[in-house]
């Protein structure tokens, strides 16, 4: 059975990935519509949207980390 803390990294993780794929999807799409130094819109974008979704995959990857811990297995 999975801890309070990994269900709230997991979830919290989950809900930032959410946020931040269309984001990032509709800035690639900006990017590739406009051209010149409007692309740069687009680019904004979606970096501003993958911020969220790095967030969301290192929480992830703390939940996975803190079950790993739970079960006692060695890391190497």
């Amino acid at each position: 059975m999975t801890t309070r803390k990994e269900r709230r990294l997991a979830g919290s993780g989950g809900r930032l990935i959410m946020i931040g794929a269309p984001l990032v999807v509709i800035g690639i799409v900006l990017a590739l519509i406009l051209s010149g130094t409007s692309s740069g819109i687009g680019v904004a974008v979606a970096v501003l949207g993958a911020l969220p979704v790095i967030a969301g995959i290192v929480l992830l990857l703390s939940a996975g980390t803190e079950q790993h811990s739970r079960k006692g297995r060695p890391y190497a």
